[in-house]
């Protein structure tokens, strides 16, 4: 199979997509297969050398001519590859796959709509009440091209059961297949607990890095922040000014995640808004307990009392008091660290994950 992988992030980029499409690489490479890739990178990234082709698309350039351009891109490879994996620019991609019928599957990881709106300040609500109220001209435009892109494709696949529901309400007709995220086991390494607390995510407002800053602030805990964003210089500032004991890594390749990740007593990720965190499942593998939110994409990872806490990420107040149960409990923190390792390698496989999403992309195309 030659195969065309597809993504609007790529590492050493944080996040879902730039996590997942190099280990989708790797698995098909390891099978015999032809991998190229195509994703975005900002004017001043340095490309990455893989064992397969990458091309990228200049991010950062006048939207309209980066959207022609990428969807030339990819019609132009479309025309020799057997199947085609898209992990974003679903849109840049569906145009071109109405010109070369191919063996299709995109990977949905959340509300585009949603996400730029939240971004942009046009709306405070969170996903799923965005999605039921009356959106705007704007948003519809926008919502019904989405819909229309997604169903260009064979196979929809989606890492947890709130956003399948919530992609068959845009209408999207195409099947729409959950599989759920998987991790590589991690070599155990003794924790060195230079850092109270680690959070490893894109820098945007649904995150809720502020509430955390300010409740590591209060708690009097030290925490560490991997990633990049367009939150970054407002959450900088954030921490100067109530002088927080905060560290900024920015973004770090896998294997250096991993080393501040082993360097932490907890991981938290408080979002308003998770399909299936990559970085929560690192944590779990390394061993670490957590505290996350009571959103669906956490709450179907973490039980509370079990591999963690979970919180209300409106309540700084119980915020803090979970930091304060958590770190002032080594024995908890022993007893949730172990129950996070094994239900990682029980029911988080990433070879059983992928291998699902690769019988899909071998399903002949029927269109």
């Amino acid at each position: 199979m030659n195969a065309l992988l597809i993504s609007g992030i790529y590492r050493p980029e944080i996040g879902g997509p730039a996590t997942y499409v190099p280990a989708l690489a790797e698995h098909l490479i390891s099978q015999k297969n032809k991998v190229q890739v195509i994703t975005l990178k900002n004017s001043q990234a340095k490309p990455i050398d893989e064992e397969w082709p990458v091309t990228y698309v200049t991010r950062d350039q006048f939207l309209l001519f980066r959207f022609a351009k990428t969807c030339l891109l990819i019609s132009k490879n479309m025309k020799v590859i057997d199947c085609v994996f898209a992990n974003g620019l679903f849109q840049e991609t569906a145009i071109a796959l109405t010109l070369n019928n191919r063996n299709s599957v995109a990977k949905v990881v959340g509300d585009p709509v949603w996400e730029r709106a939240f971004n942009k300040g046009e709306t405070k609500l969170k996903i799923v009440d965005f999605n039921k109220s009356k959106l705007s001209i704007k948003h519809k435009i926008q919502r019904k091209f989405l819909a229309w892109s997604l169903n260009r494709f064979q196979f929809i696949t989606c890492p947890s059961l709130e956003l399948k529901q919530l992609i068959q309400s845009w209408g999207v007709t195409r099947p729409v297949e959950f599989i759920s995220n998987g991790i590589t086991p991690i070599a155990h390494k003794k924790n060195s607990g230079e850092f109270d607390l680690v959070s490893v995510c894109r820098l945007v407002k649904w995150k809720n890095l502020d509430k955390l800053i300010r409740a590591c602030a209060s708690a009097n805990k030290s925490l560490a922040i991997v990633g990049s964003g367009p939150e970054e210089g407002n959450l900088k500032s954030l921490a100067s000014a109530i002088s927080g004991n905060v560290t900024f890594f920015g973004q770090l390749e896998e294997l250096e995640v991993i080393k501040i990740l082993q360097k932490s007593k907890a991981f938290v990720l408080i979002s308003d808004y998770e399909g299936l965190s990559f970085s929560l499942l690192q944590a779990m593998a390394c061993g670490l307990p957590s505290i996350v939110s009571n959103i669906n994409g956490n709450v179907d990872v973490i039980t509370d009392g079990s591999e963690g806490l979970v919180v209300d990420s409106n309540n700084e107040n119980k915020l803090i008091a979970a930091i304060d149960e958590l770190l002032d409990s080594p024995e908890k923190m022993r007893e949730f660290g172990l129950a996070a390792l094994m239900k990682s390698q029980s029911k988080y496989s990433k070879h059983e994950q992928i291998s699902k999403v690769i019988a899909l992309m071998n399903i002949k195309n029927k269109l």
